[in-house]
């Protein structure tokens, strides 16, 4: 294939594909590894810190926090080595309405370009535990996904789609990416109802404005400083999950999960606008989302600390699952 023709290709599927947020920011995907880090036994958190050396960005060298980042700083860095490899890895298009595309949770169809976050999950685990993968390469960089997108798989829009027939055709709003949010916060024209919920745990409603606002003490400052989450990190400890909360870990139930807060509260609550392009955020929605943003931190932590306890922390190894097949070839662009 000329230059020319993988050019002309590239740019016509980035038209045709959304853009899409990939999940909680910096700051968020910090937070839950600084909990899970935590809650570690001494022997867990070792092999974390250790995993984290091997991986490198050119500003920074990453440890046992700012390593949940790693998937996100791909995509921002054109000088890192799998730079724009993973974009689907950080999410899955489950609709919620009967009827609604099915999605795949078992790897397999699958490659570095394409994919979703449970598929994703289930191959870095094969190689966290021992195993190998056509596409997690070593068990730093598994490592390094697990941290990263278990908390991504708990952010409901990263789990969740709306889809609807637009000029005859089945259309989606790239789990909200599609649903400008007309009061977010001041000059930014282009905030939607995704951005929102990765950032909803710092969000807030000014009265005074009727806009949506975002604490600004967690803006993404380049070089990742573990330190300044601390202090929410600490809060947010003293409300673990419920006791008897599930933190078995089950990919497949936790998508689903993320799903039916989608389904339930994050698209019904919202008022939409005569132009279904467009929604606006009351302040009660704000702070159920505030507190529910929260809690699904939380969780992520609880269940990424114990995943890499059972892992990573075990006196006897754990068994690899079998290893899964690659998929169709990727694309030469």
């Amino acid at each position: 294939m000329d230059l020319f023709l993988r050019l002309t290709l590239a740019v016509l599927i980035a038209w045709l594909v959304p853009a899409r947020a990939v999940g909680w920011d910096a700051a968020g995907h910090e937070l839950i590894a600084t909990m899970a880090c935590d809650q570690l036994n001494p022997k867990a958190l070792k092999a974390v810190n250790e995993l984290a050396r091997e991986m490198q960005k050119p500003e920074q060298a990453y440890d046992a926090v700012s390593l949940a980042c790693w998937m996100d700083d791909l995509r921002k860095n054109t000088t890192m080595p799998y730079h724009g490899k993973f974009l689907a890895w950080h999410f899955i298009d489950i609709g919620i309405d009967p009827g609604d595309p099915p999605v795949s949770f078992e790897p397999g169809g699958d490659n570095d370009v394409q994919g979703n976050v449970v598929e994703a999950l289930k191959r870095a685990m094969v190689v966290l535990q021992g195993g190998a993968d056509p596409y997690v390469k070593t068990k730093a960089m598994a490592c390094a996904m697990v941290m990263h997108l278990v908390g991504d798989i708990h952010q409901p829009l990263h789990c969740a789609t709306k889809y609807f027939i637009s000029g005859g055709q089945l259309r989606q709003d790239a789990g909200g990416n599609k649903e400008e949010v007309l009061n977010g916060p001041a000059g930014d024209e282009k905030f939607n109802l995704h951005a929102f919920w990765d950032s909803a745990y710092r969000a807030s409603f000014d009265e005074a404005s009727g806009d949506v606002a975002l604490d600004p003490r967690f803006e993404e400052q380049g070089l990742h400083d573990p330190q300044k989450v601390r202090a929410l990190a600490s809060a947010l400890e003293q409300e673990p999950p419920a006791l008897g909360a599930d933190l078995e870990t089950n990919f497949n139930a936790w998508a689903r999960e993320s799903n039916g807060i989608a389904r339930d509260f994050v698209y019904p609550g919202m008022t939409a606008t005569d132009n279904k392009k467009y929604c606006r955020l009351s302040s009660g929605y704000v702070a159920k989302a505030n507190a529910l943003a929260r809690q699904r931190l939380v969780l992520a932590a609880w269940r990424l600390a114990a995943l890499l306890n059972h892992t990573l922390g075990a006196e006897v190894p754990v068994k690899p699952p079998p290893s899964y097949p690659a998929g169709p070839p990727s694309q030469p662009w």
